[in-house]
């Protein structure tokens, strides 16, 4: 039997949460049984806060195809020489991408969606990665393929509007990190739906991280994209807090973006701790990092209870402690509250992070704890027969 053909539509390959999570799951798949292509959207180096487009090499490097909006018929695609005079006529006459709200979303705007239709109809599954991606590409060509996957990338808490536009009575295919006791905040408007759960996972490989120094201040770090919709507002207050209890600490932050465009260093201003941060820029390499950095603990981010992103399983490879600070909180338990305490009261946030920081006893056994915990449950050896039972159906 030939292989499965599997088409993954996104915007771009920078190092973001959601090109990883795409990006692990085709390293993880089984390549003897699956035909991996990709369409990117967006046109390279589209979005300025990023240098390159960290995965879009390593991606070809698994053996995958990549086609672009804007010359998809140059590429080495085999198809009936028929079809591909329609694509480049469509192409050439029709295409029209324009960039909206903050360079993340792309419309395609054409009278006729049949050409792209056909395209996605060569595919046994066409997943989208994110529900902005599918909104572009189908809900505004009024397209609705059979054989789609949306991957929720980004909760509604996040964004609100993530949902606009779609029609709530139709059938949808959903795949994500999110628990399937969040659904009925998440997929509340939704009347029919098939949904799979399937955990961040990745290549968990352990490391050593910098052993640390006692002549210096602590250091909390923070591994985050610099972006509205990942507020720093609670750590600079949790910063203050301890500060003024005389915790002798400082911040560094890693995550592209331009902090001052961002107006947080008139936050830091404000708070008058604007030289006890330090924005570091955007790390390619979070084990790296954590080798030449003498980071005591990471903050981080959640949401119902679970981390909000790779950077927190990678840094738990390191045995490296981290705090969560949740930023939305429904009341939900989970096992993973037993390992990454995750807190939405700003006093028992800072009394935790103080209470860890001044036991170095207590930082290395939390590190350790979540690293085995991550191993246990986030490891894609383990849970990439989750999608590979979809993929088969």
């Amino acid at each position: 039997m030939g292989k499965k053909k599997i088409l993954w539509v996104v915007y771009d390959f920078v190092q973001a949460g959601g090109q990883r999570y795409v990006f692990e799951i085709c390293k993880a798949l089984n390549k003897e049984k699956y035909q991996i292509d990709f369409l990117k959207v967006a046109p390279m180096g589209h979005d300025k806060n990023w240098v390159s487009e960290f995965y879009y090499k390593p991606t070809l490097e698994l053996g995958c195809s990549i086609y672009f909006w804007t010359d998809l018929v140059t590429q080495k695609m085999e198809l009936p020489k028929s079809f591909l005079y329609k694509l480049n006529h469509f192409f050439k006459r029709k295409i029209n991408v324009i960039f909206f709200k903050r360079n993340t979303e792309s419309v395609l705007k054409t009278s006729d969606a049949s050409l792209l239709h056909d395209f996605f109809s060569r595919y046994d599954h066409v997943n989208f990665s994110g529900t902005s991606v599918y909104k572009a590409l189908c809900i505004n060509q009024n397209l609705h393929p059979q054989n789609g996957i949306i991957h929720i990338l980004t909760a509604r808490f996040q964004d609100d509007t993530l949902y606009d536009g779609y029609d709530k009575n139709l059938k949808y295919n959903f795949i994500s990190p999110i628990i399937k006791d969040s659904l009925k905040n998440e997929l509340c408007d939704f009347n029919d739906y098939s949904y799979s759960h399937y955990p961040m996972c990745f290549d968990a490989e352990p490391f050593e991280i910098a052993m640390r120094s006692n002549c210096r201040s602590l250091i909390i770090g923070v591994f985050t994209r610099l972006s509205p919709m990942k507020p720093l507002d609670p750590y600079f207050y949790a910063l203050k807090l301890l500060l003024e209890q005389g915790v002798d600490v400082v911040l560094h932050i890693y995550g592209a973006g331009d902090p001052f465009k961002m107006g947080l260093l008139r936050q830091l201003q404000y708070l008058y701790i604007i030289d006890k941060v330090k924005f570091l820029g955007h790390t390619e390499s979070i084990p790296d990092t954590l080798k030449s950095t003498q980071i005591d603990l990471v903050w981080f981010q959640a949401g119902n209870k679970q981390p909000a992103g790779y950077a927190a399983f990678e840094i738990s490879m390191g045995g490296l402690p981290q705090v969560f600070w949740d930023f939305m909180d429904i009341g939900q338990i989970h096992p993973i509250e037993e390992y990454f305490a995750s807190f939405s009261n700003l006093t028992d946030f800072v009394k935790h992070t103080k209470y860890l920081l001044l036991s170095q006893e207590l930082l290395k056994e939390t590190g350790i704890k979540q690293k085995d915990y991550v191993l246990k449950n986030y490891s894609s050896k383990n849970h990439i027969h989750i999608l590979e039972d979809i993929f088969d159906k």
